[in-house]
């Protein structure tokens, strides 16, 4: 195996093991796949190796890098204006995962933000073609494929509006069972910190994360104006409150012809159940495509029940 890049975490686990730029360095695949580096060969150091240096300011805004507690180990931007910032909301917001809009990728965001054609989640809705075919990126047909999949998104289920708006500490599951607890956007901001703090998956820090993401003024502003354009702000209900797949760990493999590997994942968890990326014995189903994998093998080895992907879609509709 050639190992290119290795993870080192923070500038905090930088500063525990001493690493200085040009060093020669012991590294270990942690759990048997990620590379970290877990000690500095000090004998191999010729000459002054430079130290790194924590940036004092954001190379993207100029705005200064702060440490919001002394507890934590990130540094961030403060700056709400930072473009680097807008960028990442804004590519995950329109993210498959997310609000799913096609044709607005990375690229396309960079020059939405260097253009300043848009600031906010919002403003992706008030967008014409007319503006898209002044960015370099775009001709006719690519300009209106995005306004109709910028249309589109607009009906996606409270769950994924809820992680595209990137509220910290909120990620797909629990976005998904805020979601399909209460329903609505308008239920869940109403909720107090005390509420949302006791609902299982949740507990305190998330609690106080969505509380104090919703009590910002512009956060009201934003999803008043989001609502204005049409979005959806409430979640179906399942029939009957049905989870067909509760507690149920499922792994994909080979081509689907029916969901996209993201898609019959998100699916599974709507309906209660879980999904992996390896085949353990406490896997409960491996849904086999066409050309299938390694995981096919190992699950046959396991004695691990493999189904076709039509017979999952059965499980689906019960």
């Amino acid at each position: 195996v050639t190992i290119s890049r290795a993870t080192l975490h923070n500038f905090d686990e930088i500063s525990r093991l001493g690493v200085r730029i040009g060093d020669r360095v012991i590294i270990e695949r942690a759990g048997e796949v990620i590379p970290k580096i877990v000690k500095v060969v000090k004998s191999a150091r010729k000459g002054k190796k430079k130290a790194f240096r924590i940036p004092s300011h954001c190379e993207a805004c100029g705005g200064e890098i702060v440490k919001e507690k002394e507890e934590e180990v990130a540094y961030r931007c403060p700056n709400p204006l930072c473009p680097a910032q807008l960028e990442r909301r804004l590519t995950h917001f329109a993210c498959r995962r997310a609000m799913d809009i096609e044709g607005m990728g990375k690229a396309v965001v960079e020059q939405m933000v260097s253009k300043e054609l848009v600031r906010d989640f919002a403003r992706i809705y008030t967008l014409k073609k007319e503006e898209l075919l002044k960015l370099d990126l775009f001709a006719e047909k690519k300009a209106g494929s995005l306004i109709s999949a910028i249309e589109k998104s607009k009906s996606r289920p409270l769950s994924r509006l809820l992680f595209a708006l990137g509220i910290r500490h909120i990620g797909e599951k629990a976005a998904l069972t805020l979601a399909n607890k209460f329903g609505s956007m308008d239920k869940l901001i109403q909720t107090k910190q005390d509420s949302l703090k006791n609902i299982p998956e949740i507990g305190p820090i998330m609690a106080k994360a969505i509380v104090e993401f919703f009590q910002r003024p512009q956060a009201e502003h934003l999803i008043e104006r989001l609502k204005e354009a049409g979005l959806n702000m409430s979640q179906p209900a399942l029939k009957g409150g049905a989870r067909p797949l509760a507690g149920k760990t499922f792994i994909f493999t080979g081509e689907l012809q029916s969901f996209t590997r993201t898609g019959a994942q998100r699916l599974v968890r709507e309906l209660g159940g879980n999904f992996s990326s390896s085949v353990s014995k406490e896997t409960d189903f491996v849904v086999a495509g066409e050309n299938p994998g390694s995981k096919y093998e190992r699950a046959r080895k396991l004695n691990v029940k493999i189904i076709a992907e039509e017979e999952f879609k059965k499980m689906i509709k019960k």
